[in-house]
């Protein structure tokens, strides 16, 4: 299927590995040029260095800082004078149970995935030329809470309600859906099982194994195929497709609806 993505332009946010790697690195494939955004100078480095000229640039930028968003703006206008479309992903938020988990730390959690999205959202939506879109990425917890991820269980299904609201206000010249990732095999999920396996004395191994035997489909996801997805709901195929939270999670969440 031909995405229709020759030559669009997109700010990919969380750019410099896992779940927004993945997803640039789709929409560059598919002939899209990309501006990278992420706190990891070097990391986006290397990613723009193996997209090769379909990468624009990059943008090293925490999400939660304030100033970033004047600084991703800035090489938006440098580099492209106009977007088609916008990945919002940043880190994941702390793990830790509600009360274990300081004021700064819950809100630092905001900042980074509803207060940073904001004011980005406020500062890029008028960059964008016709027709566009907009993509958050989640979690699974908007469905189904994740123990010992609190910050995330609370504040990611904002996130969602985040994406609804806007897909109806910036309706009909833009598009907003939001994308769920169940476990995917990412260093983010590698660091969870390894603190999981400690905290139960066992080893990543027999911890992975058994986070597998959860979801139906038997095995981790491929950030590959994250990818795919989070371009099709980008990309101009996915016309009449806004105000969806999908997951994309092997079945893992048994949540109805």
């Amino acid at each position: 299927m031909e995405l229709g993505l020759q030559d669009k332009r997109f700010v990919v946010g969380g750019a410099s590995k896992g779940l927004g790697r993945a997803i640039a690195e789709q929409l560059a494939a598919e002939g899209a040029r990309v501006l990278l955004v992420s706190r990891d100078e070097a990391g986006l480095k290397a990613v723009a260095d193996g997209i090769g000229d379909r990468a624009a640039g990059y943008v090293a930028a925490d999400m939660a800082d304030p100033a970033a968003v004047e600084k991703i703006s800035q090489e938006v206008d440098r580099t492209f004078a106009g977007l088609d479309g916008i990945l919002v992903n940043a880190g994941g938020p702390p793990g830790g149970d509600v009360f274990n988990l300081t004021d700064e730390q819950w809100l630092n959690s905001f900042q980074l995935l509803i207060g940073g999205p904001i004011r980005l959202l406020r500062a890029l939506v008028p960059k964008i030329e016709g027709e566009g879109a907009i993509l958050f990425v989640t979690s699974t917890s908007v469905r189904q809470p994740i123990v010992g991820l609190d910050t995330s269980n609370v504040l990611r299904p904002g996130v969602a309600a985040l994406a609804k609201v806007l897909a109806r206000q910036l309706a009909p010249k833009i598009r907003v859906n939001s994308l769920m990732p169940g476990r995917f095999d990412t260093d983010r999920i590698r660091w969870l099982d390894q603190d999981r396996a400690n905290a139960q004395g066992i080893s990543v191994e027999e911890q992975k194994a058994s986070a597998s035997q959860q979801i139906p489909l038997g095995r981790y996801g491929d950030p590959v195929e994250f990818g795919r997805v989070g371009a099709f709901l980008l990309s101009p195929a996915a016309s009449y497709i806004s105000g969806v939270a999908l997951q994309a999670d092997g079945a893992l969440v048994t949540a109805i609806p």
